[in-house]
């Protein structure tokens, strides 16, 4: 009989029945749903990273590594593979591009962190590259990726070639997300990944070596966390070893070399100084030759002028002795007759023996005479030669002291480079090794924290759903046993027991809580995850089929407790009826004294009212159980709702009050060079016909640390003159703030609050140098994209002893926004003309627009309107349910009455008026609670929802407290209008039944 009266039952209030089903499916499935999302998600990953075989340490040297050192490694006993891998960052430009963006080049790894290719083929020859599939917004397959010319000499020395052609896209397990790194590279973010053949670096060692340990456990678990603390300490002391082979083999090579080196020099510089004085012997006797020439040429021109001199005295002679004998012959003659044959005779041979003596003397004389001049012809060819001669020992001479003047440099800037070298391998230190584990891996630390974000949800709305679920259970419940409050008395008096009459209400809510618990349970462990990875697949590049989990435990936590709820409170509904005996139970009970309400103390108003009005407001406020259960149950629904629109309007306008309300300008430069004050005033007057105002500051990715934690930040040091025409610093009352003074920082409110920083605390900052700078806290100013850190450039100066590289500047675009802030579609063409422009300008590397960041955390932010959108339902879900649950309860016990005023003549209208008008005014108090109540559970979420990137906006619009309120109002006039059918039904006959 039972059996047919529990059947029975459930047909004829089948509303009822689906009611207590569809709130526990509504808590159990928002509750398993949430919760397993994160096992179901954490699941995915550990697969994708197990397949992918990701890395567990990855272990880098300021010296780097070898093969030798990689063997070395992958003999541990707890290593299962190890894989040396080379990466460089590059500034780079795509074939046809003129913009040099940031890559991280790396080299292609087997055993550890394999890739997946999206399309085309890995490198395979040193001129191939597969590049980041996010790299490119089309097919990039053929085409070329070129290395830009004003890379650094060191990073142009790694590469083997200047272009590589793109083989294919791929998806590296390094990057689970779309974060890219940092660098010290341009705007100090990475644009995206390459991966190029290990033939593609023309290096002999690696820069870092990763490790895959032989034990493979899920992610995030605390046994995987168990066996790398177990793992590191040996791991550490493997690197160290191997890092310190090296460096002891790095020096003695380096000595080596060296003495080489020395050996060399001096066996150069011997030879050198040898052929050196040979030459100079050479030249010396050259000149002396020359010297002795020119004294020769004198002697000779002096001997030969004296012997002419002599030679013309003696020829004066002879022609006078000529003369002299000519006369005597012409006395001969005259006088012959009167001489003797024998005096003629001898006269005669002495005359011709004179005539002959002078004739030869004459003719010897003008010989000597001729020989003189032909000596003095000689001599004048010596004089014309001496110059000459002259000229070419002096051009021996500079020859010479060219060559020797280029020896001597040669040998000095060899002297120079042995002495650096001995300097340089002096200060050569100790390698820093670093074992870093997958924690240190931005994307693998991030997808933890988001897939916290959703177990952190999961704790929170679920009570209020669990809660609410069981409120509704027990009303229901309990208006049940007292409508069969006269049939439990017959059933005791017939003989039931209470256990057999309990048994009854316990199956009516125990089934209809199982049923909702199956279906919620089983369909919300797939939507709930389906939605959700779709929303998070936007920021992670891995395997985009879930893995769903049926987690047996939580489904029977959620059975059990969907079972406590609904059977707990029919059993505390009946203990109070099993106590009265069946004679009791069989009459109604007694009606509760009445009360005047708070409102009747108030003549000035009660008397004001209309009767319908004062009897509206009597059932509600003296019937306080049925109030309370309203209150409660409408109010937790409004703050859902309210908490799920507050998500909403937290996230979705973050962009805006980043770039509107605080970095208000329109774009930023970095620069290849730093920019001294010459450089800036050429550049200020070269782009003042397409900008309105330009502001160079320092801007460098430094390490934030407190404690045991290293958090990377931007820091941005600055005069502070007109900062605040280009960055708003304002706290979090709106209240704006002076820049920083020297050793003072500003710091942004995220970074306060994940590391509990508070204003006057001081906090050490560290450059990618290792030198470290420790300031006052002076500001927590308000930031919701990119962490930031605030300096004086005086501060800079004074704690790293050197001016900072002005590498960085700050840009409004010509014309200025709007009045309002703004951006009309002309206005960002200008910015996009303006910043064309400015990008061909001189040492000018990269220009990075504002709205570009706005699209892209505008786009991200979609993922997050799945979460809210899937809030939003399930809350306006669970609103209706408990309206139209406790409207049914309300009408159900207060049939008599309805009909009541029915049979007195009331029209439809006025008797749904009659009772709705109390749902009404219980609905707007319940709202107004409620927002009070959303606020803080909003707050509560937004304290647990944190993600990287941005800093979420604790605020909600008016229009979504409209909005809450308004739903909430447009569920109860849909339940309201769906009962005035209910109402129309009631027959007034009901009114003239008596309970006897």
């Amino acid at each position: 009989m039972l059996k047919k009266t529990t059947f029975r039952e459930i047909r004829s209030s089948l509303g009822r029945y689906i009611a207590i089903m569809a709130i526990v499916a509504l808590g159990v499935g928002f509750f398993s749903g949430l919760k397993v999302t994160r096992e179901a998600m954490v699941s995915t990953a550990s697969d994708y990273l197990s397949d992918s075989r990701f890395f567990d340490y990855q272990i880098m040297s300021t010296l780097g590594f070898t093969e030798e050192d990689v063997k070395a490694l992958s003999d541990q006993a707890s290593v299962a593979a190890a894989a040396g891998s080379v990466s460089v960052d590059a500034l780079y430009r795509a074939e046809g591009g003129t913009i040099d963006q940031i890559v991280k080049l790396h080299s292609v790894t087997e055993g550890v962190n394999t890739l997946e290719v999206k399309s085309g083929r890995l490198p395979q020859a040193e001129n191939e590259c597969a590049v980041d599939y996010r790299l490119f917004a089309e097919d990039p397959i053929g085409k070329k990726l070129i290395i830009a010319d004003n890379n650094d000499k060191d990073t142009l020395d790694m590469l083997k070639s200047r272009e590589y052609i793109i083989t294919g896209t791929v998806v590296s397990p390094i990057y689970l997300n779309f974060e890219r790194g940092s660098t010290s590279l341009g705007d100090g973010k990475v644009d995206g990944f390459a991966y190029l053949d290990r033939s593609g670096f023309d290096t002999d060692y690696f820069t870092e070596i990763y490790l895959r340990l032989n034990q493979n456990y899920q992610i995030y678990s605390q046994s995987y966390d168990d066996i790398i603390e177990a793992t590191k300490d040996d791991v550490k002391a493997a690197a160290e070893l191997c890092a310190d082979k090296r460096y002891k083999k790095l020096i003695r090579e380096a000595k080596d070399e060296l003495e080489d080196g020395q050996r060399e020099y001096d066996e150069n510089y011997a030879a050198y100084q040898s052929e050196k004085a040979d030459a100079e012997a050479k030249l010396a006797d050259s000149w002396q030759q020359i010297q002795n020439g020119k004294v020769e040429i004198e002697k000779n021109k002096k001997e030969l002028n004296d012997n002419e001199k002599k030679l013309k005295d003696a020829l004066k002679q002879v022609e006078a002795g000529i003369l002299q004998t000519a006369q005597k012959r012409q006395e001969f003659e005259a006088g012959k007759p009167y001489m003797s044959e024998t005096e003629i005779a001898q006269t005669e041979a002495a005359l011709s023996k004179a005539e002959k003596q002078l004739a030869a003397n004459k003719k010897q004389i003008q010989g000597g005479l001729s020989q003189v001049e032909a000596g003095r012809k000689e001599m004048e060819r010596a004089e014309r030669d001496l110059p000459g001669n002259i000229e070419k020992y002096e051009k021996a001479r500079a020859d010479a002291e060219a060559e020797f003047a280029k020896a001597e440099k040669e040998f000095k800037k060899a002297r120079r480079e042995l002495r650096e070298a001995r300097e340089e391998i002096r200060d050569i230190k100790a390698p820093d090794t670093f074992v870093l584990d997958r924690y240190s891996n931005v994307g693998y630390a991030c997808f933890e924290s988001d897939s916290t974000i959703v177990d952190s949800i999961a704790k929170v709305f679920p009570i209020f759903f669990f809660l609410i679920a069981a409120l509704v259970c027990m009303t229901t419940m309990t208006r049940m046993v007292d409508e069969q409050r006269t049939q439990i008395g017959v059933m005791k008096a017939l003989g039931y027991s209470n256990g057999a009459i309990a048994g009854k209400y316990l199956f009516y809510s125990g089934s209809a809580a199982f049923i909702g618990c199956v279906i919620g349970f089983f369909s919300c462990c797939y939507v709930f995850p389906e939605v959700i990875w779709v929303a998070y697949g936007m920021m992670y590049d891995f395997s985009a089929d879930l893995y769903y989990i049926v987690n047996v435990p939580l489904g029977i936590i959620s059975l059990a407790v969907s079972l406590l709820c609904s059977m707990g409170a029919t059993m505390v509904s009946c203990w109070s009826e099993f106590r009265e005996v069946p004679a009791q139970l069989i009459r109604p009970k007694a009606p509760k004294d009445g009360k005047r309400i708070l409102l009747e103390r108030i003549p000035l108003l009660w008397n004001r009212l209309s009767f319908l009005y004062k009897v509206s407001f009597r059932n509600i406020f003296r019937y306080k159980k049925r109030f309370f259960m309203m209150v409660v149950g409408i109010s937790g629904c409004t703050a859902l709702l309210l908490t799920g629109l507050g998500l909403r309007d937290s996230v979705k306008n973050v962009v805006d009050y980043q770039f509107d309300e605080i970095q208000v300008y329109d774009y930023s430069i970095t620069f290849d060079k730093d920019m001294t004050a010459k450089r800036q005033e050429a550049f200020l007057e070269k782009a003042s016909d397409c900008t309105e105002d330009i502001l160079f500051v320092h801007q460098s990715s430094v390490d934030l640390i407190v404690g045991k934690n290293t958090k990377s930040v931007t820091m941005i040091a600055s005069g502070g003159e007109r900062f605040d025409q280009f960055v708003n610093l304002k706290d979090a009352k709106d209240r704006q703030m002076p820049y920083p003074a020297k050793n003072e920082a500003v710091l942004c409110s995220k970074l306060a609050d994940d590391y509990g920083l508070s204003m006057g605390d001081m906090l050490t900052l560290r450059n990618e140098d290792g030198k470290e700078m420790s300031l006052s806290i002076v500001g927590i100013c308000e930031n919701y994209v990119y962490n930031y850190v605030y300096i004086s450039q005086d501060s800079y100066v004074e704690q790293l002893g050197e001016s900072p590289e002005i590498k960085c500047a700050l840009v409004h675009a010509a014309p200025k926004p709007d009045a309002d802030g703004t951006q009309s579609d002309e206005r960002v063409q200008a910015v996009y003309a303006s910043s064309a422009k400015v990008l061909d300008m001189d040492h000018v590397a990269a220009v990075s627009v504002n709205q570009d960041m706005r699209n892209r955390v505008g786009n991200m932010m979609k993922s997050l309107d799945y979460v809210i959108a899937l809030v939003i339902l399930s809350a306006g879900a669970l609103a209706f349910i408990v309206l139209y649950n406790l409207t049914n309860i309300n009408i159900t016990e207060r049939i008599r009455e309805i009909a009541t005023i029915k049979v007195l003549g009331f029209y439809p209208g006025e008797t749904s008026s009659y009772v709705f008008r109390e749902n009404i005014f219980l609905t707007a108090i319940s709202a107004l609670v409620g927002l009070g109540l959303g606020k803080w559970l909003h707050a509560f979420v937004m304290y647990n929802v944190r993600v990287d990137l941005l800093c979420f906006d604790v605020r909600i619009s008016w229009l979504s407290y409209v909005l809450a309120v308004a739903l909430t109002f447009v569920f109860a006039f849909v339940v309201n209008l769906a009962m005035y059918y209910k109402l129309d039904r009631i027959s007034m006959t009901e009114s003239l039944k008596s309970i006897e």
